[in-house]
């Protein structure tokens, strides 16, 4: 009996020594951490400095109690000048907590030089995760290996999308700092799949923060693949990545498949720096089958670039227009957000909250009167009498800006003063972009001054060097108490200038009025002014008809814009 003790207990020793190799080294009971990604990476079999080099090395961090300030890092256990972290890379990432029985994915970057001397080297790493408590490690021994992996057109890229929008093949992407993005990597493989397979973006962690992975692949007869899964990495035939096992480098499980002709990966990212740079994203899709290993033809065509944006980089502005106006009158307030950025910006929001004076309180003029311009198709319809606007969804084209227009109304009391309006911030998605913006509409006197009966509040002419366009072909003068605008139909056309009739010369000549009887669905030209200060306005013009010209000339005249008599 003692001697079948002794070999028995000497059976169990051994047994629990060779577990010891392959299970994670825990000295921390709450946290684990367990690879998910695969350990072979590799250069191209034929012109290494031609194909990809950049891999995620990824591992899971779990916990079993709910802990804060969660730290993974990467560590090399052996040298190899041939196989580093990504330059500019992150070699240590902070999880600011993790829920009782939650996990969290720390992706790192490797870069294999593009030399035939790395081929069928090594490096040996782990990764440890740690709480201040205590800590916890990937298993170890553990390497990166590189392999000749060769380029075939079985494995392709189909396309990309950003929160579900295609980006074209060479495009470029603006992403904000510190927002949140929906990247998608749309794929195919062999109709089977692969023994092995990994499709990813070579994401930097310096930059870009995976939140989320999720891969569906059409073709999945693993036990050992969920579908979708949530890793990076198909370990469809249970591969062997203890290079102290026999296996090495091989399927133990089972000549079983994951991949097919429609792979989708999808990530989850938040933006977390590089403002201000360019960032090139490569598809790679690469597999173990055949007892050889492959990557997609069409990894050099399939890139795009990322514009990274500060958001602080955006401004944003506003001005009344007319200021000063009068106790009773209105005023269009209008903001612009500028973009000095190379890429286009979406998501611009802001809210303001129309200022009081001595009790009184500026609203939306009635009828409500707004507008946009180089905005996209935002969220705007401001609502007559109402104390504050709000703007959203707004996109500013790259090098660009975006207008946005309000007509607002003072009340008829204090006669005297100046509004002050400072508008709440602006947002680019969830990023506060910390600038505001400011104005000051003053209110002038309600009594006209001495002398203005007979007063010329503005004059419209028809410089010559305006051409032929319409709207700009219009010009005036306006003192100091008025504004005016010009603006003419759509379907005017052969449409001159006439550099000798005229009182006084320079006139607007057409050939094109239409035989209407409302200006609805007429030629038209329309001339605005402000005229709160003054009554008796009156309005002249000279007009001449050819024998062939329109039967009649109508002039309609609003006080709203809207309704015309």
């Amino acid at each position: 009996m003692t001697e079948i003790l002794r070999a028995l207990g000497d059976r169990v020793l051994f047994l629990l020594v060779a577990a010891a190799m392959l299970m994670p080294v825990v000295a921390s009971a709450a946290l684990t951490v367990t690879p998910i990604t695969w350990n072979v990476v590799g250069l191209d079999s034929n012109a290494p400095a031609s194909g990809p080099k950049f891999f995620p090395i990824g591992a899971r961090v779990c916990s079993t109690t709910a802990t804060v300030n969660v730290t993974a890092t990467w560590v090399w256990d052996s040298a190899n000048p041939n196989i580093n972290l990504r330059a500019g890379s992150l070699s240590s990432l902070v999880f600011p907590s993790i829920a009782a029985g939650a996990c969290a994915d720390a992706y790192f970057e490797v870069e294999i030089n593009q030399v035939a001397a790395a081929f069928d080297t090594t490096r040996r790493y782990h990764i440890t995760a740690a709480d201040g408590s205590g800590s916890a490690s990937s298993p170890t021994p553990r390497e990166v290996y590189v392999e000749h992996l060769i380029s075939q057109s079985r494995n392709s890229i189909t396309g990309a999308k950003l929160d579900g929008v295609p980006i074209p093949a060479g495009g470029s992407i603006g992403l904000v700092l510190g927002n949140t993005y929906t990247i998608e990597l749309d794929s195919g493989t062999a109709t089977q799949g692969y023994n092995q397979f990994e499709s990813f973006i070579n994401f930097s962690n310096a930059i870009f923060q995976i939140l989320s992975v999720t891969t569906s692949y059409s073709a999945n007869n693993s036990p050992y693949v969920t579908n979708p899964s949530d890793k990076l990495y198909a370990d469809a035939c249970l591969w062997d990545n203890n290079p102290g096992s026999p296996n090495y480098r091989s399927c133990v499980g089972g000549d079983f498949k994951a991949g097919g002709n429609n792979v989708i990966t999808t990530y989850v990212i938040k933006i977390i720096g590089g403002g201000g740079s360019s960032q090139t994203l490569s598809a790679l899709l690469y597999d173990f089958s055949g007892s050889s290993y492959h990557y997609n033809s069409d990894f050099s065509v399939n890139s795009w670039i990322a514009a990274i944006i500060d958001p602080t980089a955006l401004t944003i502005a506003k001005a009344f227009s007319p200021t000063p106006t009068v106790a009773g009158g209105t005023s269009t307030l209008t903001f612009t957000i500028g973009n000095p950025n190379g890429a286009g910006v979406g998501g611009a929001s802001f809210s303001d909250t129309l200022p009081t004076l001595s009790g009184g309180q500026m609203v939306v003029a009635t009828p409500a009167t707004y507008s946009t311009a180089g905005c996209g198709s935002p969220t705007f319809t401001p609502v007559a009498g109402a104390s504050s606007v709000s703007f959203a969804n707004g996109t500013i084209a790259a090098n660009s800006n975006c207008t946005v227009s309000v007509r607002v109304s003072v009340p008829s009391l204090p006669t005297s003063g100046t509004y002050s309006n400072v508008s709440g911030n602006l947002f680019i998605g969830a990023s506060d972009t910390g600038h505001s913006a400011s104005a000051n509409l003053g209110l002038a006197p309600t009594v006209p001054p001495v002398g203005s009966c007979g007063l010329t509040l503005a004059q419209w002419t028809m410089p010559p060097a305006a051409g032929v366009a319409v709207p700009p072909a219009f010009s005036f003068k306006a003192a100091d108490v008025a504004t005016a605008t010009a603006a003419s139909g759509a379907t005017l056309t052969n449409s001159i200038i006439d550099t000798v009739v005229g009182n006084p010369a320079n006139s607007w000549r057409t050939g094109s009025w239409t035989n209407a009887a409302v200006i609805s669905a007429g030629d038209y030209l329309e001339f605005t002014a402000t005229t709160t200060n003054y009554t008796s306005i009156a309005f002249s013009f000279d007009a001449e008809r050819s024998d062939q010209g329109p039967p009649s000339l109508q002039v309609y005249s609003s006080t709203d814009g809207v309704t015309f008599t």
